[in-house]
């Protein structure tokens, strides 16, 4: 009998391990797979959100990355929509694009995320439209980026963004004029 008796403690103490083991694989597969879904999220869906502020073209795919409530409170969205934004002046071709995450988390048992990330456009390319050329500056503003906490919510198996506060305001730099080299400088 007391060979039994260790022969079930043995096979009960591997059963657990093996239990608490793949316990963990499960936890840390879907807390990978949550959070390549939230930076997929997160980088597409503000890219796509810039583009829209500097070009108002395709605004319904921003219905892909963010909750309609949010959609219908961000001003940055109104103005670009509504025609007060700073680049509604302007014919924009092409930007640059720099999003850095600097904190994400996701439980796997939760349905809410939240995130730092700081979002920079360094260059916007574009023209003054023909009828406001003698009204406004040739140059495009500078994008006003920053630092963001941002919370995402999952619902129907797909994570979208719900809210979005700035938390710094980092304005892009004008660029230097660029410099001669110096053997070309004549003395």
């Amino acid at each position: 009998m007391l060979y039994f008796r260790r022969f079930v403690w043995f096979i009960a103490k591997k059963l657990i391990i093996l239990c608490v083991l793949l316990g963990m694989l499960v936890c840390g597969f879907y807390m990978a797979m949550n959070i390549s879904n939230i930076y997929v999220v997160l980088s597409d869906g503000l890219e796509k959100r810039v583009d829209v502020i500097l070009t108002r073209q395709q605004a319904e795919e921003l219905n892909k990355y963010f909750h309609a409530d949010f959609l219908l409170a961000d001003p940055a969205l109104e103005g670009a929509l509504g025609g007060t934004s700073a680049y509604v002046d302007y014919n924009i071709t092409g930007f640059e694009y720099d999003l850095k995450i600097e904190k994400l988390w996701a439980w796997p048992w939760d349905n809410y995320a939240n995130c730092t990330v700081v979002e920079r456009v360094p260059v916007i390319n574009g023209t003054v439209i023909a009828s406001r050329r003698n009204e406004v500056s040739s140059r495009v503003p500078r994008w006003q980026g920053g630092r963001y906490d941002i919370t995402l919510a999952k619902a129907g198996g797909q994570w979208k963004i719900v809210g979005m506060q700035q938390t710094t305001v980092l304005v892009e730099p004008e660029k230097a004029e660029e410099e001669l080299p110096s053997e070309l400088l004549v003395p």
